[in-house]
């Protein structure tokens, strides 16, 4: 991950099977929904070459946030413009994004 929190792009469909079939309980806990989902790869104590295959790029991606603290209309409007904030720099990096849930939709004329 560099400075700016982005994964090795060159790597980053390797570390996505890895991640999603030998971290099991993370991956779960995350209640990700991935389309199409990642390449199945077993880690075996003999394989030394650690020869991870690329799961195909992704095309829908749906990953929940659980928020707290939340407890006035101002923490949520400046939840809402952080979150806003962050959706609009990845859209400009060429990575369309939409973020949904109760804050955005109740909270929608903030």
């Amino acid at each position: 991950v560099d400075k700016e929190g982005i994964i090795n792009p060159k790597a980053f469909y390797n570390y996505l099977s890895a991640w999603a079939t030998n971290d099991a309980l993370a991956y779960g806990a995350s209640q990700g929904n991935l389309k199409p989902q990642p390449q199945r790869w077993i880690h075996s104590p003999e394989d030394v070459h650690l020869e991870i295959k690329k799961s195909s790029p992704l095309i829908y991606t749906q990953l929940p946030f659980y928020l707290s603290g939340l407890s006035d209309t101002d923490s949520i409007k400046n939840l809402i413009m952080s979150v806003r904030d962050l959706c609009l720099k990845y859209e400009a990096k060429g990575l369309p994004n939409f973020p949904s849930g109760i804050p955005f939709l109740f909270w929608e004329q903030y």
